[in-house]
């Protein structure tokens, strides 16, 4: 099995034909495909089949996709490695965040003293949702993330609480939700989760599951703040939302508008994970950056 086979069904499967593969990579289509038929060959099954789609993952190529993607981000990263060794200066670092975890104290200090110290290392950020982070870590497209959802399963990944946030369930002023006191009163309720409804981690579900109530059947999802707060509003709803985020959600509307609904069950602090496939195997650049937001992180939850 050759870097090059791997390279090819990564480059198919993310451009969905040969001919763009072949563009890429800089080869021609029949060495594009001879490279495929060698690791279809070597494996033992076919990998790719056409389809009105274009060139797709067969069942077994499913499979293998996911290994394939870390391996030729691994190389990548071990060429980055390989030139921060020869200038220190040099690199490149890949930090996914959640709508939350953004707006974290001390998060873009950190940042801004490390681009001050490395002004040549490239650093991406990205706003993500939790499972979307955990699948963009799985593939290797982040070195790591800032998250703040429950890690119900590890997924073989290295995780490490650095804090937590207070959490509350608040509504529009104007709504008689604001007088509950329950939130098994409040299950049949309209309800909004800016995280994915179908995530178990979720703090939408975790609300629910850890006070032993059924999960609401009428929320919608709805990863927009500004949305969340208009159909706050007109759809007489609630939502879960970080203690933290709500001094934003006020900048956007006035204080008199939101009501918080104070129940007597437990509402989940929104908990801070650090989290990489493997803290010690990251480049020198991301390594530096990962312990300065740990630092910085952990001091804050102090």
């Amino acid at each position: 099995m050759k870097l090059h086979q791997l390279k090819a069904l990564v480059a198919i499967h993310q451009s969905g034909s040969i001919l763009e593969a072949s563009k890429i990579l800089h080869i021609t289509q029949p060495a594009l495909s001879r490279a495929i038929k060698e690791l279809e060959r070597e494996l033992g099954f076919v990998l790719l089949q056409r389809s009105y789609k274009g060139m797709t993952l067969t069942d077994e190529g499913k499979r293998i996709i996911r290994h394939a993607n870390l391996v030729v981000e691994s190389i990548r990263r071990l060429q980055v490695e390989a030139a921060h060794i020869q200038d220190a200066a040099l690199g490149a670092v890949s930090i996914g965040v959640t709508s939350l975890t953004a707006l974290l104290d001390g998060v873009d200090e950190s940042i801004l003293a490390f681009r001050r110290k490395y002004p040549r290392v490239k650093i991406t950020i990205t706003d993500l949702r939790p499972s979307q982070i955990l699948q963009r870590l799985r593939d290797g497209s982040l070195d790591f993330a800032i998250t703040s959802q429950q890690p119900l399963t590890r997924l073989n990944l290295d995780w490490e609480a650095v804090g937590s946030i207070k959490g509350k369930v608040i509504c529009h002023a104007s709504h008689q939700h604001k007088f509950s006191q329950s939130l098994r009163a409040l299950q049949y309720a309209n309800w909004i989760s800016l995280d994915e409804l179908a995530d178990p981690a979720s703090q939408f579900h975790q609300l629910f599951e850890i006070n032993g109530l059924r999960v609401p059947q009428n929320a919608v999802e709805c990863t927009s703040i500004m949305m969340a707060l208009k159909l706050l509003k007109n759809t007489e709803s609630l939502m879960t939302i970080s203690e933290l985020a709500v001094d934003d959600v006020l900048t956007l509307t006035t204080s008199s508008e939101i009501a918080s609904v104070v129940v007597q069950e437990l509402v989940p602090d929104y908990p801070i994970n650090l989290v990489s496939i493997d803290r010690h195997s990251l480049t020198a650049p991301a390594e530096e950056l990962f312990h300065s937001l740990r630092t910085r992180l952990l001091k804050a939850a102090e």
